[in-house]
């Protein structure tokens, strides 16, 4: 195992203080040697993601002073010469993680409260009528808004890749013109954004930037931070601008016959405890697999489909993020002899905490320790964002995580050496069947 995270060594995205790089010297000029600023780096972007999730609860008007205190605390931790002790490093990474999980069950309960509790939807994929405007990123209140100022204006609302858990909340799927959903991860956005033609709004990160074969840049608006060179703004909340191009653009209708279901929030799934622990109790559920994270181009992301494809009949899937998208088109059914669903969306990438209220949900009424539990976690790992989930976990104590196709580039041998011998972190073998058999014989190698 040791041998093949050696290959994760590589130099940091970021830029450490000067004499800190990764090969050469194990210290530069201001005495912090390579992995304490790797560990440093990856605080950062841990506080990336809990600043994001952070905004979204704010908006809603939740409380998030405690942590407020966390993202000030760990910024001044962060000082060059602040503190060199691997240990505290740790300690204020774990501290990191912490304030991810309160913020992710800060912002859920403020989803809920404002948009009510997400049930099970079946949501149209890629049919499109008439006028139209497409929704992409995270922000549901900027969608709520915006379903307010389109009302009775003939103007359908669609939603891209991670505001596909919109149309679960009972206070956005009343309005009738919220239609389906159309496109996958947000990486597809260049290609459909050219196929749809439509006005397209982006309510948060995960814009690509505009390229010379773009011909949406003129029905492309930005939200708050995002946006790219040559965009629009959308300014003060006020979505004419976005309303105008979407009635001049006229009927730009797609036609599909595809459907995605979606509205798995863990709020409704632990109504269905009682039935989920008989069907464990009885051996009809042998195993859940959490197969979330953030999507990417590239090869090897065809294995987490592979994976969900070859799980047996007595296995259930949890997901959230964008990397549903790799699997979400396939019908799953339900779990032979029950009702309960075979695939359960939980969210988005926020939405993460889900999988670990069910889980803890189920290590109270069976008096499993929670790494006990037949349950499998492989995530596909690729935005910065995503280390507040990883921090979380860790936080929380789960160990055994499976994450593929490659490892975070800003960690290097000994961070990796550290999550492996604490966290039994694992990288996945890129070859899903073979990965299957060690799941499913409880996280053993077989024989």
């Amino acid at each position: 195992m040791s041998e093949n995270l050696k290959m994760f060594c590589h130099q940091c995205e970021m830029s450490a203080p000067d004499g800190c790089g990764a090969h050469g010297q194990s210290k530069g000029t201001c005495g912090k040697d390579d992995t304490l600023a790797r560990l440093q780096d990856t605080m950062v972007f841990g506080l990336k993601g809990l600043s994001a999730y952070r905004h979204h609860a704010h908006e809603l008007g939740a409380d998030t002073s405690e942590v407020d205190r966390v993202i000030a605390d760990t910024l001044y931790f962060t000082l060059t010469n602040s503190n060199f002790n691997f240990n505290e490093h740790i300690k204020q990474l774990l501290a990191v993680g912490s304030a991810g999980v309160k913020v992710m069950d800060i912002l859920s309960e403020a989803h809920t409260k404002t948009f009510g509790v997400p049930t099970p939807v079946k949501v149209s994929q890629n049919k499109v009528e008439g006028r139209a405007i497409l929704v992409s990123g995270h922000n549901l209140k900027a969608l709520k808004m915006l379903l307010e100022q389109t009302e009775g204006k003939g103007i359908n609302i669609y939603t891209h890749s991670e505001m596909l858990p919109a149309h679960g909340y009972p206070e956005l799927r009343k309005y009738s013109h919220l239609k389906g959903n159309v496109g996958k991860a947000w990486f597809d956005q260049t290609k459909l954004f050219n196929e749809f033609k439509g006005a397209i709004l982006m309510s948060t990160n995960c814009i690509v930037p505009l390229r010379n074969s773009c011909e949406y840049k003129d029905r492309l608006f930005g939200y708050q931070i995002a946006g790219t060179e040559g965009v629009t703004m959308i300014e003060n909340d006020d979505f004419t601008p976005l309303i105008e191009c979407a009635l001049a653009c006229g009927d730009v209708s797609m036609h599909s016959d595809l459907s995605l279901t979606t509205g798995g929030h863990y709020k409704t799934i632990l109504t269905l405890a009682p039935q989920i622990l008989d069907a464990i109790n009885s051996g009809k559920i042998r195993r859940f697999f959490v197969i979330a994270g953030c999507d990417a181009p590239g090869k090897g992301r065809e294995y987490y489909r592979e994976l969900a494809e070859n799980l047996p009949q007595d296995c259930v899937i949890l997901t959230s993020s964008c990397g549903k998208f790799r699997f979400n088109d396939i019908d799953f059914g339900v779990v032979p002899g029950t009702n309960l669903p075979r695939y359960i969306d939980l969210g988005q990438c926020n939405d993460s905490n889900g999988a670990v209220k069910i889980a803890l949900a189920l290590s109270e009424a069976t008096g499993i320790a929670i790494n006990d539990l037949p349950v499998s976690i492989v995530l596909m790992w690729m935005e910065q964002k995503a280390v507040i989930i990883l921090l979380a976990l860790f936080s929380l104590g789960v160990k055994n995580i499976n994450v593929g196709p490659t490892l975070p580039k800003f960690f290097n041998e000994e961070i990796v050496n550290f999550l492996v011998e604490n966290f039994g972190v694992r990288l996945i073998s890129g070859d899903a069947k073979a990965d299957l058999a060690y799941f499913l014989n409880g996280h053993k190698d077989v024989a």
